[in-house]
C-alpha cells in the first residue's frame, strides 16, 4: 500500500503524510491528522533502525484512534545499514508485519501502516543467498560487502507505524530478569512456535534459514577474537575456547544436521530489550522482527537463557526452562515432538545461539562504546556455566 512518497526522515512525517497513510490502511476511518509531534527513542541514527514516538492530534477527537504510535525507519549508520541491506532485514520486517505476524499467537505491536520501495525479485534474492552458502570464506565476505553496498545504492525507503508499548514494563538486559520472569517469557514462545511448526507459510524467498547460507554464518561468527582480545581477554577460559573452536570446525556440519530437525518461525533476537511485560494481563509483547527466519525452534529459548538472567542460570535451571518451553509447545497444540526430543535438540539450539552471539560480538565497536564493552563482559559471565556444561564428545557423530 502507498500513501504518497515514503518519508526518508522522521521530519518528513507530516500531518498530511500521516493522514494519507492512516487512511490507506483503514486506521483513521475518515478522520484527519491535525498535528503530529515526534520524539526520537534512543540514538538519533539508530543502531539498526530509527525509532520515533509520534504524538497525534486528530481533527475530530476520537478515543478509538491511537494518540501515539512508533515510527520505525532504517538506520542512517552507514556500516549497519549496509549489513542490514545485505540480508534484506528492513524489507523482511515489513513483509512479516504485512503477511505473517497477525497470525502469530504472540503479542506483537499492531501495525498501523507499512510501506517500502520495491527491490530485487525472488530469483535474484535466491541467487544471492545461494552464493552466501557456497562461496569460500575468502570470497564470501567480499561478496557480502558488494551485495550490501549495491542494495544501499538503490536508496530504498521503508517505514512502519506500530503500536506504542511505552505503557508496558521493560527490563533492561543489563539488569537481567529473575528465573520466574524467564518462565513467563519462555512458555508463550513455545505456544507461538507451535503455530508455525513445519508450516509451509514460512517457506518464503525473503525468509531464509541460517543453514541455507552456512559459509556466510561461519565467516561472520569467526570475527569475535579481535573484539574479545581488546575488551575482555580474561573472560574466556579453556572450555569457552574449546567450544568456540568446535563451532568454527563444525559450522557446516551443524547446519546440515539442524536442517533435518523440525523448523518454525524464530525471532533470533529474543532478549529482554525486545520484550515488554503486561503484568495486569499476565502476558508479554515482543518487538523487533528484522532478523526473523525459519529455524530450529530451540534457538530462541537458548538465545534468551544464555545471557538474559539477572545472574547466570545453572545448567539445571536451563533444562527446566526448556521443559517450560516444551509445555508451551504442547499447549499450543503441537503433538509428535516429545520432551526427550526437545531436550536432545537443546544442545544444538544452544550451539546455534552461541554462534549467533559470536556474530554479534564480532560486530561490536568496543573502542567507541563503553556500554557495549560492559555488556560483552556480562554476556561472558552469564554464559559461562552453560558453556562449561556442553559435552562435545558425542555431537554430530
Amino acid at each position: 500500500m502507498t500513501a504518497a512518497i515514503i518519508p526518508s526522515t522522521i521530519e518528513e512525517i507530516t500531518p498530511e503524510w500521516l493522514t494519507g497513510a492512516l487512511a490507506s490502511s483503514g486506521v483513521s476511518k475518515g478522520n484527519s491528522v491535525r498535528a503530529v509531534k515526534s520524539e526520537i527513542i534512543g540514538s538519533e541514527q539508530g543502531y539498526m533502525g530509527i525509532l520515533a514516538r509520534l504524538s497525534i492530534e486528530y481533527d475530530q477527537p476520537d478515543v478509538a484512534l491511537p494518540s501515539t504510535m512508533v515510527a520505525k525507519m532504517p538506520t542512517q549508520e552507514k556500516k549497519n545499514k549496509m549489513i542490514m541491506e545485505a540480508f534484506w532485514n528492513f524489507e523482511r520486517e515489513n513483509r512479516l508485519y504485512e503477511e505473517i505476524l497477525n497470525k502469530f499467537p504472540l503479542r506483537t505491536p499492531r501495525c498501523y501502516f507499512s510501506d517500502f520501495d520495491p527491490g530485487w525479485d525472488a530469483e535474484k534474492v535466491n541467487a544471492v543467498y545461494s552464493r552466501y552458502g557456497k562461496l569460500p570464506t575468502g570470497l564470501v565476505g567480499l561478496y557480502f560487502i558488494y551485495v550490501g553496498l549495491k542494495n544501499v545504492g538503490l536508496k530504498r525507503r521503508y517505514i512502519l507505524l506500530l503500536e506504542d508499548f511505552s505503557h508496558l514494563e521493560q527490563i533492561d538486559q543489563r539488569d537481567g530478569c529473575s528465573y520466574e520472569d524467564a518462565e513467563m517469557i519462555i512458555k508463550p514462545l513455545g505456544r507461538a512456535h507451535a503455530s508455525f511448526w513445519e508450516s509451509p507459510e514460512i517457506d518464503k524467498y525473503w525468509l531464509k534459514d541460517h543453514a541455507e547460507f552456512s559459509n556466510m554464518m561461519g565467516f561472520l561468527s569467526g570475527r569475535w577474537p579481535s573484539v574479545t582480545k581488546k575488551a575482555h581477554p580474561d573472560k574466556l577460559g579453556r572450555k569457552e575456547k574449546e567450544v568456540f573452536a568446535w563451532l568454527k570446525k563444525n559450522n557446516k556440519k551443524l547446519d546440515e544436521y539442524t536442517k533435518t530437525r523440525p523448523h518454525t518461525l524464530i525471532h533470533t533476537d529474543y532478549r529482554l530489550d525486545n520484550i515488554f511485560f503486561d503484568r495486569e494481563r499476565k502476558e508479554i509483547a515482543v518487538v523487533d522482527w528484522q532478523a526473523t527466519c525459519p529455524g530450529l525452534g530451540l534457538f530462541d529459548p537458548c538465545f534468551f537463557i544464555l545471557n538474559n538472567g539477572n545472574r547466570a542460570f545453572t545448567p539445571e535451571e536451563a533444562e527446566a526452562l526448556i521443559c517450560v518451553y516444551h509445555q508451551g509447545l504442547v499447549e499450543g497444540g503441537l503433538s509428535g515432538y516429545s520432551l526427550d526430543e526437545c531436550l536432545d535438540d537443546y544442545i544444538y539450539g544452544l550451539l546455534l545461539a552461541l554462534r549467533y552471539v559470536l556474530i554479534i560480538v564480532g560486530g561490536i565497536e568496543v573502542e567507541k562504546d563503553p556500554n557495549a564493552r560492559y555488556m560483552l563482559g556480562l554476556w561472558f559471565d552469564r554464559m559461562k556455566p552453560l558453556i562449561e556444561s556442553i559435552d562435545l564428545s558425542n555431537l554430530l557423530n
